[in-house]
């Protein structure tokens, strides 16, 4: 199921102007990947201030939509239990409407994001995005992301490009980069 999240965000909007509510929010997740053509999501998982108000317009909101899991809401900010708030310079807006506005961080930065967490799901959505923009240099990307403010670790980011494109690639990298390798470790 895809689901439209313009018309859901839409429908917010209308929702929040009658209870006389602004919300912005800062969308992460399965949400920007969605955005970018990687995989489908059920829900948003955001950076976003709440109140009783709001929240009861995000469950109503999912209510009439059917998107509203039995134990977690369509639109959640749950995402600030696993990663810090991302700065500003990172994020654009996608929608803006009367009372919602709708950020999302950059892919390069969800990628960060995502290395923070290092659940399951989040290294294969990494390799998946590797694979898809075809980076095939972990030293370019660990430098970024560390510029970014991320403190990942080398053996992270070197396994991540072994799920995108497999453990010969791995070894063969490790040949030909052997004595760049020291000064990461």
């Amino acid at each position: 199921m895809i689901i439209n999240f313009e018309a859901v965000f839409k429908r917010l909007d209308e929702e929040l102007d009658k209870i006389d509510q602004y919300l912005e929010l800062i969308c992460a997740g399965g949400y920007v990947l969605q955005r970018h053509g990687y995989r489908n999501t059920l829900d948003v998982d955001a950076f976003y201030k709440s109140n009783e108000q709001i929240s009861a317009a995000i469950r109503k909101i999912g209510d009439e939509f059917g998107i509203n899991k039995e134990d977690e809401l369509w639109l959640n900010n749950s995402i600030s239990n696993l990663n810090p708030e991302p700065p500003i310079e990172h994020c654009g807006i996608i929608y803006k409407f009367n009372n919602l506005i709708v950020k999302e961080v950059s892919l390069f930065y969800l990628i960060g994001m995502k290395f923070h967490s290092q659940r399951y799901q989040d290294l294969q959505d990494i390799s998946s995005i590797l694979l898809k923009e075809e980076n095939k240099d972990p030293f370019d990307l660990f430098t970024k992301l560390k510029n970014m403010g991320f403190d990942i670790d080398v053996s992270l980011v070197l396994e991540v490009f072994e799920i995108a494109y497999g453990i010969e690639w791995l070894a063969d990298f490790y040949n030909k980069n052997s004595n760049d390798l020291y000064k990461y470790f």
